[in-house]
């Protein structure tokens, strides 16, 4: 979990440009009534035009590309045909690159409403304050802080809004193997005393959700709120450095 050299540097760096032109291709693509299977099959066309893996399929044996999730479902929601895109839909895209010179991961995520106007502008502040989360934990990561710190930056920043963490998933380490320790909680824990390190290499993701209920697993992979309401998540690879991470993608 930590940058040893250059080269590995400049590799993160090559594969954030291919993450870069993905989500960029999505925010051009999706409107309504374009499908996750397009989605879908978008990246795997643009992983193969660069000859990396969609690592999250080849390490959880994940039954597509990109994790897509829509409005009431939390994480690794599967891209079909059925999944068919709805002005207003709130959208969550995760995505992970797995390049095959040195075998580094990246990951990040976005989220994005599909409308027209008028749009819903309580969600539109839901999704700022989510994504102004993201960078708090981002001001918090450098050296010699611990993992607590951050963890109270996002948690502060969120209910200050009224707003509510999602406890049940964590930010963590990213290198060789796409999920490694720490484990970096969006909430305060008094056993996340890990210091940071420069050169760490993290993916911060906060997921912060409307509500306060708890979380079902009904699918497999899905995970959805128990109460049916909306939920964020935007995340960032960063790289520890003394005053600043070297946000990679």
């Amino acid at each position: 979990m930590w940058v040893k050299n250059e080269k590995e540097l400049e590799q993160l760096r090559e594969n954030a440009k291919i993450h870069k032109e993905v989500f960029e291709e999505i925010k051009k693509m999706v409107k309504p009534w374009v499908t996750g299977y397009d989605v879908d099959k978008l990246c795997w066309e643009i992983a193969s035009k660069y000859n990396v893996l969609c690592w999250f399929k080849w390490v959880y044996k994940f039954p597509a590309n990109i994790c897509i999730s829509v409005n009431d479902c939390v994480v690794h929601g599967i891209p079909s045909r059925r999944m068919v895109f709805e002005k207003w839909d709130v959208v969550k895209f995760d995505f992970w690159i797995k390049d095959k010179k040195i075998w580094l991961n990246t990951d990040s995520a976005f989220t994005m409403i599909i409308w027209d106007w008028p749009h819903d502008l309580e969600v539109e502040k839901f999704l700022k304050v989510s994504q102004e989360a993201l960078y708090k934990w981002i001001a918090k990561a450098v050296p010699w802080n611990r993992v607590w710190d951050i963890s109270a930056a996002i948690q502060q920043h969120v209910e200050s809004h009224w707003y509510h963490i999602v406890k049940d998933l964590t930010g963590h380490a990213v290198w060789y193997n796409l999920h490694e320790k720490p484990y970096i909680p969006n909430f305060w824990k008094a056993w996340t005393w890990e210091l940071l390190k420069e050169n760490m290499t993290l993916a911060i993701e906060p997921i912060v959700w409307f509500s306060s209920w708890e979380i079902v697993d009904e699918w497999g992979f899905e995970l959805y709120i128990e109460d049916w309401s909306l939920w964020a998540q935007f995340e960032h690879t960063i790289v520890v450095k003394p005053w600043y991470p070297e946000i990679i993608v």
